[in-house]
Formats: C-alpha cells, sequence, structure tokens
C-alpha cells in the first residue's frame, strides 16, 4: 500500500499517513458490516479506500498554506496523481505481484529445493524440461510431473490468498 502510494506521488512520510488512514478506516468500516463480498473482491475496497485516503492526503497538502504545488518528475503535484482507471491498473497489477510473491514463498516451503528449482528453470527461466532433466539427472517426464504438481499447487495457493475460487478456461 505504501509503493502505490508513493506511485501515485507522495513522499514516504505522506504515503505511510495514507495508508494508516486507510487501514483504520477498513478495519472500523469491516468491523461495522460495511464489506460486502457479493459486491466485489477485497482488494477491489481496499483500493477505493487507498484511493481516497491519498486524494484526500493530496487535497489536504494543497490546501497548506506553507507549500505551493510541487514538481515530481517533471509534472506538477496535480497532474502526478494517476485518473482512477489507471490507479485501479496499478493497484490490479501491484495486488497480483504481491499475491504471486507471497504464494510463491509458500510454494517454496512445502517442497524441497531441488523440485522448486525444476519449477523455476522450467517456468520462469523458460528451459526446456530436456536440458532441466539432463542438468538434474532426472527424466523429462519426471521434470513434467513435478512442474504440473507445483503450478497446481500454486493455482490452489492463489485461491485461497484471494480468496476466491476462479473458473479455469
Amino acid at each position: 500500500m505504501v509503493r502505490f502510494a508513493r506511485r501515485c506521488g507522495l513522499s514516504e512520510e505522506q504515503a505511510e499517513d495514507a495508508t494508516q488512514d486507510t487501514l483504520v478506516r477498513f478495519v472500523e468500516q469491516y468491523r461495522d458490516g460495511e464489506y460486502d463480498r457479493s459486491r466485489g473482491r477485497l482488494g477491489s475496497w481496499l483500493f477505493a479506500l487507498m484511493y481516497n485516503s491519498i486524494r484526500s492526503q493530496r487535497r489536504d497538502d494543497a490546501r497548506s498554506p506553507k507549500q505551493g504545488p510541487r514538481v515530481i518528475d517533471r509534472t506538477t503535484f496535480f497532474s502526478a496523481l494517476p485518473d482512477e482507471t489507471t490507479a485501479k491498473q496499478a493497484w490490479e497489477q501491484d495486488w497480483e505481484h504481491h499475491a504471486l510473491s507471497m504464494c510463491l514463498n509458500q510454494l517454496r516451503s512445502e517442497v524441497s529445493p531441488s523440485h522448486f528449482q525444476i519449477f523455476e528453470l522450467t517456468t520462469f527461466r523458460e528451459v526446456p524440461a530436456a536440458e532441466v532433466a539432463r542438468q538434474l539427472g532426472l527424466t523429462r517426464d519426471a521434470v513434467y510431473q513435478a512442474r504440473y504438481r507445483m503450478l497446481k499447487r500454486l493455482e490452489e495457493l492463489r485461491v485461497t490468498f484471494h480468496g476466491v475460487e476462479e473458473l479455469t478456461q
């Protein structure tokens, strides 16, 4: 959340304040039963809270007499905050990146280092299964099976992380 606020033009301190404000509002509203899962993902609700907190932070700073418009990367203060659609896309990208990172860390803790190496080589580095099998002294079939099991587990972790089951195509 802090990284997202920084990407929207806030300083580190402002980003931390906006994040803290968002989390406080989240807890209060969640306790009051304002989150309705049928209206969308938790991440989308958090985005709305965070985006409004960033806008509020920037509005308050703009009203401050001690500070005029500041320049951020050769753009003015007001142009640094992306429109809501662009911000939503950036939020979703950060959310998915975080989700994948968390799921990969969990997967790594569940499998042997050699199996994770198979997964990493075939999936991220796109090394052909035959080459991975040769490097690790395995059969090509063993490489395919290990990769398949880990992809399946990664998808299970992703669904658990998001809290929703999505239909596969």
